[in-house]
């Protein structure tokens, strides 16, 4: 039996910004190992005077949320490529993830490349936003639209000059269902 080899370059997983110029392309370093994927609904309560148990009505549908950590790392090479600065700092690549949860309203003539350590100096002057961009995030045969609500990077090791080389970086999104217009539910729910 021969050992098992790959010759394919793995497939890379991504969130990649929808209608914003200069498009946020992520395509992740390394893949996820885990993604949550949780999912609730809302049901009132029906008090009737005489039953053992209230009876249930579905009211809505919750969010659904994903959740996941990928690795970035500046030390080596991995299957996928990061942006880096030339003295191989990672922050270029972790404004990228920022990015996705910052207004989409920039000062004139800057966009979120132009952020270094803070985006706080691209609203300088700014009184009105747009809200963060909508994203598509891609893993295996699945493509989703969502919008980001949340990242959080954790640096883990650093140059000399204290720039960040490796670091995880955990994104919360959450799906988008577009509507066409606003629908009610019918029926009486419960048993």
């Amino acid at each position: 039996m021969e050992p098992l080899q790959l010759t394919e370059i793995p497939v890379r997983g991504f969130l990649v910004s929808v209608g914003v110029n200069p498009e946020i392309l992520c395509e992740f370093q390394y893949n996820p190992t885990e993604v949550s994927d949780r999912r609730s609904a809302t049901w009132a309560s029906v008090n009737a005077p005489g039953l053992l148990m209230p009876l249930r009505q579905y009211v809505q549908g919750g969010d659904r949320t994903l959740s996941f950590t990928v690795r970035i790392n500046g030390l080596a090479d991995g299957p996928g490529t990061i942006e880096q600065d030339p003295d191989g700092s990672i922050l270029p690549e972790l404004n990228k993830y920022r990015a996705f949860v910052y207004p989409g309203t920039y000062r004139q003539g800057t966009s979120w490349r132009d952020a270094g350590a803070s985006f706080v100096s691209l609203y300088t002057d700014q009184q009105r936003f747009a809200a963060p961009p909508d994203c598509l995030f891609g893993l295996g045969g699945r493509v989703i639209g969502c919008a980001v609500t949340e990242v959080n990077v954790n640096e883990v090791a650093f140059n000399a000059d204290l720039a960040p080389l490796r670091a995880d970086v955990a994104v919360t999104l959450v799906e988008l269902v577009p509507y066409a217009e606003p629908r009610v539910a019918r029926g009486t729910g419960g048993f």
